[in-house]
């Protein structure tokens, strides 16, 4: 699915007024504890590929320097997993607040005539990339929902994109064409290993010709106990096509995923938390029903990262992001419409 000429330049308009990095306002003697990342997912014919770029505020920084972190994680799998997390001295970092563009060291990301541009090359792990992506849906912003009792969450995500271009896997070169991506960006006040966690997915066809995709966002308390907010957002070519919220939703969790011994990165954070893949399921379905509108949505999961990082709120705890890779079938009747997804899917889930 190729968006039109017109609303591709309406999308590239939203983007630019909508995307830009915010910056923390601790750069300038304001409030610490800012968090914010652009995240992209690229499924090729031969691998998944996460890239993530984040600027997250220190709050053990040593005097006089800026409080802010850059970090890009990047996360690759074909037969298995590879990736790193790297960190990036303030002096190898180029990011304006009012602007998507960012540089950290070798690696950037760029937004430029209603493209994102990514080049990427790991200093340590065989992992390189150039890739173009077309958004061809338009984005959804959702500002301050809450995440723990005092603390919210911004983002905008992009459903689709075409993303076209070469990933260099250990010396094995793969290009592509029109692959199916996603990409959202979030920011906010927070402390990880606060009382939250969260789930993440997005489905996309394995078809370009199909009109479809969707993104499940599920905020609750660090117990996994109480759901804050929730949403499926399902998608037709360019625009929404329907929102299924809170109490419309439905989500259940089977089985066990089998991942004995999953890539988990920084590999000296590997040291401070346990090696097993913890309470993952193998199966998570979702049902959505708005009056006659309903959707089932089932991912399976087939492999697992996890990017481990500090508690910020417990000096000896540690809070892992799930990065589960799988398939996604979804089908319904919406909006007097027969629904049918399947494809690439990925899951992130928050556990601290």
């Amino acid at each position: 699915m190729t968006a039109t000429s017109s609303s591709s330049d309406r999308i590239a308009a939203q983007l630019a007024g909508l995307d830009h990095f915010r910056r923390s306002p601790s750069r300038l003697a304001g409030r610490r504890e800012h968090k914010e990342w652009q995240h992209f997912l690229v499924h090729t014919a031969g691998a998944h590929l996460l890239v993530n770029f984040s600027l997250i505020d220190d709050p053990w920084g040593a005097e006089g320097r800026s409080p802010e972190v850059a970090r890009l994680i990047v996360l690759a799998r074909a037969a298995s997993w590879d990736g790193d997390v790297e960190r990036f001295d303030e002096r190898d970092v180029e990011v304006t607040p009012g602007r998507i563009d960012a540089r950290f060291g070798r690696s950037s990301m760029r937004f430029h005539a209603g493209r994102y541009h990514l080049s990427v090359a790991l200093a340590d792990r065989p992992i390189a990339a150039e890739i173009d992506l077309v958004p061809t849906s338009s984005p959804a912003l959702s500002l301050n929902r809450p995440l723990s009792r005092e603390r919210s969450l911004s983002w905008l995500f992009v459903p689709r994109l075409e993303a076209s271009g070469s990933l260099t896997l250990d010396g094995h070169v793969e290009r592509f064409e029109r692959a199916p991506a996603y990409h959202d960006h979030n920011w906010g006040h927070f402390l990880w290993g606060d009382d939250f966690s969260w789930e993440w997915g997005s489905a996309l066809p394995g078809s370009a010709a199909s009109p479809w995709s969707a993104v499940h966002v599920r905020m609750l308390d660090r117990g996994r106990a109480v759901a804050r907010y929730q949403g499926l957002f399902l998608y037709r070519e360019d625009e929404p096509f329907h929102v299924f919220r809170d109490e419309q939703i439905e989500v259940a969790f089977t089985g066990r995923l089998a991942a004995a011994r999953p890539l988990r990165i920084p590999r000296v954070m590997t040291l401070l938390a346990p090696e097993s893949a913890a309470d993952l399921p193998a199966r998570i379905e979702i049902t959505a029903r708005d009056g006659v509108d309903e959707l089932h949505l089932i991912f399976e999961a087939e492999d697992v990262a996890q990017v481990l990082m500090p508690s910020e709120a417990d000096l000896e705890g540690v809070v892992t992001l799930h990065e589960l890779s799988g398939r996604v079938v979804a089908r319904g009747r919406v909006g007097g419409e027969d629904v049918t997804l399947e494809g690439p899917g990925v899951f992130e889930l928050i556990r601290a």
